[in-house]
């Protein structure tokens, strides 16, 4: 019982120590700042929210460029917007455009891996375009 004591209040120690900031640090010669300052936790968290917002506006941005280039059947534009949204954020749509726009222009192993992305985020196009890639590469094959 007397070790788990001394163990306990080591313990509490230990975090006391650990988490007590000082008004003023005299190696730094200058003040610091409390640990759980909530002013500085709040501009921190509004600034996590605002990049969050710029990250959506941006994807949805890219990725109504995306389609529009794909509906346009410019497959440069549409696989480099497809590019920029999904270094955002993963979504099977934009894994399909750029895939079409690949397969499109001859790249058929960057169309087969970005149809099977598509395809494990749940994108269903992506599925029939990936098996007809399939049998194009077979009969690619053939020849």
């Amino acid at each position: 019982m007397k070790k788990i004591t001394i163990l306990v209040l080591l313990c509490l120690m230990s975090i006391n120590s650990q988490a007590q900031v000082y008004a003023y640090d005299s190696s730094l010669k200058m003040p610091t700042r409390d640990l759980y300052d909530t002013e500085v936790m709040n501009m921190t968290l509004r600034a996590y929210a605002e990049t969050a917002a710029r990250r959506s506006a941006y994807f949805k941005q890219y990725s109504r460029m995306a389609a529009e280039a794909y509906n346009e059947e410019n497959w440069y534009d549409a696989i480099k917007y497809a590019d920029s949204a999904l270094s955002l954020f993963e979504n099977g749509q934009q894994y399909y455009i750029r895939g079409y726009g690949y397969e499109s222009l001859g790249y058929l192993k960057e169309a087969k891996k970005d149809y099977k992305r598509a395809k494990k985020l749940g994108y269903y196009d992506a599925v029939q375009a990936l098996e007809s890639l399939n049998e194009k590469i077979k009969a690619q094959k053939k020849k």
